[in-house]
């Protein structure tokens, strides 16, 4: 009886520990990605002011440029994000990853021109890109199965919160300080947090034992209060050592994966140009159909309120009713809210269709990662949400140099019909992604 009573006092602690471990691992990663949102999203804020002062050197097509730039750099930053991970651990990739585009983004500031400032938001965007998969992969890991998708949705939600404080910044410190103000500010709360970040955020369980590291992560889990691995071979590091690095993520192009593997990253294409196009580029085209400064980020700040509480709802359907139940219709009310958007009507109906294609860009797209998650195993989860998120990257990149061109050309409500056949495009590829054998094995 009192055996009974000991193990079951010892798996109820061990549970409360691998809790607290999952929220304050959630938490920091949460964090981490709130300042990429704010960085990445910044631009968007300040574009309808340089397109729009006289003498500046930039224009529409330009700016479009300039925006596409923080992508390139977003998209080496994910390819590479995968590979680096395997090599050094997802903790070093998220937390160097962080001070990198910290740093860039507030040089930006400095920026004069169209080039300068094309060069550091591309270099801005290789942190920007690396630290999502690094962050997916430790929430994911260190989570339970039940409350997976819950919490990388929230881990995510971080994402639109910092569209939100670009839009806010942009509210209240362009018209005191101006423009380059709203890059300036990003280093602050990058400093502020990193000496926590260091202290309290563990490296990938799943990453040691796969390098080998059996007596590192041994002592991580005593530190943490989980419970102790099974016992590895005695030639588990020589077998390791076999290995060659680049084979370690070969498996997502594996038979009974390639297929998914591409049509994953296709669907990202689509629905990464469509969301980060829209928090990129909505300000500059809503100033360009006739709304001064002020209502253009209003609409940049509701497109982020809705992406924020919608996603959270998409979650619990999604644990409800299954990924490909939810995510299609996610991405056709989108393409819907979007056509919308292309006719002339009263401002709060046009608000309400703002906050559906934000629900739908930014829980479409948080849903396309949990898929892809879910479809590969643990050892392979880095490098397949990195070669997902980098090739649709492309997409990323494709899109503001498209609606740049769109609004240049005095067509600017057109760039909302773009981007609805580009949800309708994600949605159509979702549907028919196979199921992958991981994927399977987790639905028994």
């Amino acid at each position: 009886m009192n055996l009974s009573t000991g193990a079951t006092t010892r798996s109820e602690t061990t549970s409360a520990a691998a809790s607290r471990v999952s929220i304050i691992v959630t938490a920091i990663c949460w964090g981490m990605v709130v300042l990429e949102g704010y960085d990445l999203i910044s631009f968007g804020s300040v574009l309808p002011v340089l397109i729009n002062t006289p003498d500046s050197g930039y224009n529409p097509a330009n700016a479009g440029i300039v925006a596409s730039m923080a992508f390139v750099g977003a998209t080496i930053g994910a390819l590479s994000s995968g590979w680096l991970s395997d090599r050094y651990g997802r903790r070093a990739v998220a937390i160097g990853c962080l001070g990198w585009f910290s740093v860039f983004t507030m040089m930006c500031g400095f920026a004069d021109g169209p080039f300068w400032l094309g060069l550091l938001r591309l270099l801005a965007g290789i942190g920007i890109g690396g630290i999502v998969p690094a962050t997916s992969a430790l929430t994911l890991e260190y989570a339970s199965k039940k409350h997976r998708t819950l919490a990388y949705t929230l881990m995510l939600s971080g994402v639109p919160i910092g569209g939100v404080l670009a839009a806010i910044s942009g509210l209240t410190v362009i018209p005191t300080l101006g423009w380059r103000w709203v890059f300036f500010i990003a280093i602050v709360p990058a400093l502020i947090v990193l000496p926590f970040i260091l202290s309290k955020l563990p490296e990938s369980l799943t990453f040691l034992e796969h390098t080998g590291q059996f007596a590192r992560a041994e002592a991580l889990r005593a530190k943490l209060g989980l419970e102790p691995a099974a016992a590895a071979p005695a030639d588990a590091h020589k077998a390791h050592d076999t290995v060659p690095a680049t084979a370690r993520s070969g498996g997502i192009f594996s038979r009974g994966y390639l297929a998914a593997s591409l049509m994953f990253a296709a669907a990202t294409f689509f629905g990464l140009l469509t969301w980060f196009g829209l928090g990129t580029w909505l300000p500059g085209i809503m100033r360009a159909t006739g709304y001064d400064l002020g209502n253009s980020l209003v609409f940049l700040l509701v497109l982020n309120i809705g992406a924020i509480i919608g996603s959270i709802f998409i979650a619990v359907a999604t644990d409800r009713f299954g990924n490909k139940k939810i995510l299609v219709p996610t991405y056709m009310v989108m393409a819907i809210a979007l056509v919308i958007l292309t006719i002339k009507m009263p401002q709060p109906p046009l608000l309400l269709a703002m906050a559906i294609a934000g629900v739908g860009g930014h829980g479409g797209q948080i849903l396309i990662n949990r898929f892809v998650s879910r479809s590969y195993g643990a050892r392979h989860r880095a490098s397949a949400l990195g070669w997902s998120l980098g090739a649709g990257r492309l997409g990323t990149i494709v899109g503001p140099i498209v609606i740049g061109y769109i609004v240049a050309g005095g067509k600017a409500g057109l760039g909302f019909a773009f981007f609805a056949a580009c949800a309708v495009a994600a949605a159509l590829l979702l549907w028919f992604t196979p199921a992958t054998p991981a994927f399977k094995a987790e639905e028994e």
